[in-house]
């Protein structure tokens, strides 16, 4: 038996086939490019030595605070946490807090924090200041298995709990916010950005009870000034105070609990050094934050937009065409010596068919 294949079915499976393929390598260029925020200003707390592990996960952390005062370029926080020894032992450890490092995470979106040295971190617990350690841990940027960030230098400081004790920690840091880019595919946008890692509270007895937040727009930011808010706190605005209240209930920090603020754009030639030298008066405005009566202010519905949202733009397309082009020229350049070949042979059989006649 003989299977004759018209000219234009057989034109349209090889359409078909080619389409097929071409679908097929979309997936390699997709995603070439890793989305997130890179370069953000934040902090992370964990757990320094491996021995203090059972420690931590027999204290809880019953209740977080974080006040956040937004400003161009930097970002001054304040955290207030409630501690329980939640044991009938008295315990003792130390945590970290890397001076320089990098700390990537998230799901999809990557969030890359960098630490800062100059962030001026303090800490008080039960009302006392505690002396912080400058050491030298080299050995903790080779364990692969590791969640912490890259740094040989330290801040340590010890903790001590009485059996079933709790306490009240409170912490204080400045952070440089004006390096931030938010990446999405190509496209590429120099913003300000501050992350506060509250995956790095999973080190604690689960679940933290109950987490409250506050963000504040300083140095004359209005909300048209901020680019995006994470959406997981169901933040809502206080116009007066130019200030964001939001929660966490009963939860166990996982990346995508993490606080993303994305906001302004990047100055030009912006010194992080003199921010850093009025740590003292900048802690004080944020004490005062914290003291208004935050629970009685009137809050409305307000959008904060995406934090992670980037605007295509042509350069930023660009990249991605001319991927899109290497990868499908060899198939045009295929489909157009097939179709010549077609072409030409059917062009031949009708030159012979008239011969014939």
């Amino acid at each position: 038996m003989i299977i004759q294949y018209s000219r234009e079915k057989y034109l349209g499976t090889f359409i078909t086939l080619w389409i097929f393929l071409f679908l097929g390598n979309n997936y390699s260029w997709a995603n070439a490019a890793q989305p997130g925020i890179w370069n953000a200003g934040g902090t992370v707390f964990t757990m320094l030595y491996p021995e203090d592990s059972v420690a931590f996960k027999k204290v809880q952390m019953e209740q977080e605070e974080i006040y956040i005062q937004l400003y161009k370029g930097y970002a001054v926080v304040k955290g207030v946490y409630l501690f329980r020894n939640t044991s009938g032992k008295d315990l003792r450890f130390k945590m970290g807090y890397p001076v320089n490092g990098i700390y990537a995470g998230g799901a999809v979106d990557l969030n890359e924090v960098l630490l800062d040295s100059l962030s001026r971190f303090k800490i008080r617990a039960g009302g006392n200041w505690l002396p912080l350690l400058k050491e030298a841990h080299p050995e903790l940027n080779h364990d692969e298995k590791s969640p912490i960030p890259s740094g040989d230098n330290w801040m340590v400081w010890e903790m001590a709990f009485g059996a079933e004790e709790a306490k009240t920690v409170e912490v204080y840091f400045l952070v440089n916010t004006n390096e931030a880019g938010i990446r999405s595919g190509y496209n590429h946008e120099r913003k300000n950005a501050f992350i506060y890692l509250l995956e790095s509270g999973s080190v604690w007895r689960q679940p933290i009870e109950k987490g409250q937040f506050y963000v504040q727009l300083m140095d004359g930011l209005t909300l048209k000034d901020l680019h995006g808010l994470s959406a997981g706190f169901g933040f809502r605005y206080n116009e007066s105070h130019r200030l964001f209240s939001g929660q966490k209930l009963d939860f166990s920090p996982t990346p995508k609990d993490n606080l993303v603020a994305t906001y302004y754009s990047r100055m030009e030639n912006f010194l992080f050094d003199p921010v850093a030298s009025k740590a003292d008066s900048l802690f004080t405005k944020i004490d005062a934050m914290h003291i208004l009566p935050l629970q009685t202010l009137v809050y409305t519905n307000v959008e904060t937009g995406d934090p992670y949202q980037v605007e295509t733009t042509f350069w930023g397309a660009l990249p991605g065409l001319i991927t899109l082009f290497v990868i499908v020229a060899p198939f045009l350049i295929g489909l157009i010596f097939i179709l010549i070949v077609v072409w030409a042979i059917v062009r031949w059989r009708r030159i012979q068919k008239e011969r014939k006649k």
